[in-house]
């Protein structure tokens, strides 16, 4: 099994923030008090310090909070607010999350790096895990850096290789050729492979088959029921059209004066420059190729389609970005963000379409498109997140999992209560009621394990 060295090094429970701020010899840790931190300390975490919460970019309604990463993105009545960053928390878990499966010829491959740490370096860290609520279709290698979550009855059966760094758990039979799990297998089917190697503990219900035809190590065997709940959330999503609709008249566009109509049918290469604000579009359409750049924390809502021959998203050196599209996007070249930051861009999709990603574009960012299939035409390089219906993927598939994605919403106001995991902040559990330290697994979110009271990214 190869390994990959921890993302957090000696001190796993740093973590940087991301805010529209230069904050990067600021840390956020866990804390019980004041005296833990250089700041105060507000639902666990450090806040930042007064001198650092002061940089903010000016945001066109005067809304300094939200250009801090602390503001909602929508406010509905009086009482109820969403905050950004919690959503993406909430959304990309995983490297890959797929509702409706993966359908390729070719090798998978994912793993992981912390933006806040340093930009991406070969060959990755630990981390970037994979999860279906349907069954597979692979007749190549895959080495999954994280875990491996599948809830459809089919499970794995293939003469590939399949390599997992974290826990494999499926809810249907394992059958390859060399299978290799770096931590636990939950296997709900029987087990055949030609090499079997699991390092912790293999789980298989009673009555289920374990055969190994040439060698077999495994640290430990317990018969038993194996339930996989689905691992993502296709049925509950994120409500896209409501959020955009929230938009539509309450907005920045005036103080920029952008009207809602300036992208539709453009008919000459177009660029769109964006300070930090919330901002609401109609569509974007034309068959020539649209850049859109934000230089501070904007919330882009686009209220239709994305139709345009190339798209490229770009980011200032302190911006981020959250484009909420309620339509189909089409572009025959999509470059999202900027590879050594990718958890900076997130771009949400209600539309029902396909969305190509081809040979020739810069996918730095995270997608969520629960309703929409995802199509790669030849090798496919991605510097992110997908959540989507199901990949269709023609050439080789790596995903390198930004997990400064977990931190978009650590400048959200913290729950005074919580029902369940994705209540709280990404590194936190739900426990009686309360967001906090967790004490298991079990307790996060999957796929996060819990090392030392946190919920982080599956480590090895």
């Amino acid at each position: 099994m190869k390994r990959r060295a921890s993302p957090f090094g000696v001190a796993p429970m740093a973590f940087l923030l991301i805010v529209a701020c230069d904050c990067s010899d600021v840390v956020a840790t866990r804390c019980v008090d004041d005296t833990d931190c250089d700041g105060a300390c507000v639902g666990g975490r450090c806040e930042l310090p007064d001198a650092a919460r002061d940089v903010a970019f000016d945001a066109p309604d005067g809304d300094t909070n939200f250009c801090l990463g602390t503001g909602p993105l929508i406010v509905v009545g009086d009482t109820a607010t969403t905050c950004l960053g919690r959503v993406a928390e909430r959304s990309f878990r995983y490297a890959i999350c797929t509702c409706d499966g993966v359908v390729t010829s070719a090798e998978v491959r994912t793993d992981s790096f912390d933006s806040r740490r340093g930009s991406y370096m070969p060959p990755g860290e630990a981390g970037g895990s994979l999860g279906t609520n349907a069954d597979l279709n692979a007749s190549a290698p895959w080495s999954i850096g994280g875990s491996f979550w599948s809830s459809g009855p089919n499970g794995w059966t293939s003469d590939a290789r399949l390599e997992v760094a974290g826990d494999l758990r499926l809810q249907g039979r394992l059958a390859g050729d060399v299978v290799e799990v770096g931590r636990n297998a939950f296997v709900g089917g029987g087990v055949q492979a030609g090499d079997l190697r699991v390092d912790g503990v293999l789980t298989v219900p009673t009555g289920e088959t374990i055969r190994a035809e040439r060698s077999e190590v495994i640290g430990e065997t317990v018969r038993e029921p194996v339930e996989i709940p689905r691992p993502c959330a296709c049925e509950d999503r994120v409500d896209i059209t409501s959020f955009v609709a929230a938009h539509r008249d309450d907005n920045d566009n005036a103080a920029i004066e952008l009207g809602a109509d300036a992208l539709v049918n453009v008919s000459s290469s177009d660029r769109l420059e964006l300070p930090c604000g919330r901002y609401y579009l109609s569509q974007i359409t034309g068959d020539v190729p649209v850049v859109i750049r934000a230089t501070g924390r904007v919330a882009l809502f686009v209220d239709g389609d994305i139709s345009v021959r190339d798209l490229r998203l770009e980011l200032g050196d302190e911006a981020e970005l959250d484009i909420l599209v309620v339509g189909n996007v089409t572009a025959d070249a999509l470059g999202l963000g900027d590879v050594s930051t990718p958890a900076r861009v997130r771009m949400y999709v209600d539309g029902t379409g396909t969305i190509n990603l081809s040979a020739d574009s810069v996918f730095a960012g995270n997608l969520y498109a629960p309703r929409a299939e995802l199509v790669t035409r030849g090798p496919a390089e991605v510097f992110g997140a997908l959540f989507v219906e199901r990949i269709n993927a023609s050439g080789p598939l790596d995903v390198h999992f930004d997990t400064g994605v977990l931190g978009s919403g650590d400048r959200c106001e913290p729950p005074p209560d919580c029902e369940s995991c994705g209540d709280c902040p990404s590194i936190q559990a739900c426990v009686d009621g309360s967001c906090g330290e967790c004490r298991t697994d079990a307790d996060c979110c999957a796929p996060l394990l819990c090392v030392e009271g946190a919920c982080l990214p599956s480590l090895i």
